[in-house]
């Protein structure tokens, strides 16, 4: 199965399945786990912070829709600028869970814009500092010239 930009996309079973039943699993050409496509009622707020691959925290998040996926991981709004909005859950007991998202600034063939949540440093306070921090980067040093 392909989407219409020719990339392997099935979001009800597997893209490319072999006679023996063996198949992979794409979502706009993301290679994600099967139970993502076939199960995603389990999805929980442990499946989205263990997953390092942030092209399949998006899929995540789009299968979710944003404001569950915000309510799942209890995230709050804490601050908006230029560079993303800067989210934070307080956990009791463990250091605060704070993401940055922010939009990508190239956009698609089809015009559509993807969303990114970046897990960053709980001492971060403002987008700029996390997106910053991203990069290993102090935000009084961050100035990009191009946001590709």
């Amino acid at each position: 199965h392909r989407d219409d930009r020719g990339r392997l996309h099935n979001t009800r079973g597997p893209a490319v399945q072999w006679a023996d039943g063996y198949g992979n699993y794409f979502v706009r050409g993301v290679s994600v786990p099967g139970w993502i496509v076939e199960d995603p009622e389990r999805i929980d707020a442990a499946c989205v912070l263990e997953e390092k691959n942030a092209e399949v925290r998006r899929v995540i998040y789009e299968r979710l829709g944003a404001e569950t996926f915000i309510g799942l991981l209890d995230l709050k709004p804490m601050q908006s600028d230029e560079y993303g909005t800067l989210y934070r859950a307080f956990q009791a007991g463990d250091e605060d869970l704070v993401v940055v998202k922010v939009v990508n600034s190239t956009p698609e063939p089809d015009g559509s814009i993807k969303d990114y949540w970046l897990r960053v440093s709980p001492q971060c306070s403002t987008a700029r500092a996390a997106v910053a921090w991203t990069f290993d980067m102090d935000d009084d040093a961050y100035h990009p010239l191009v946001e590709t």
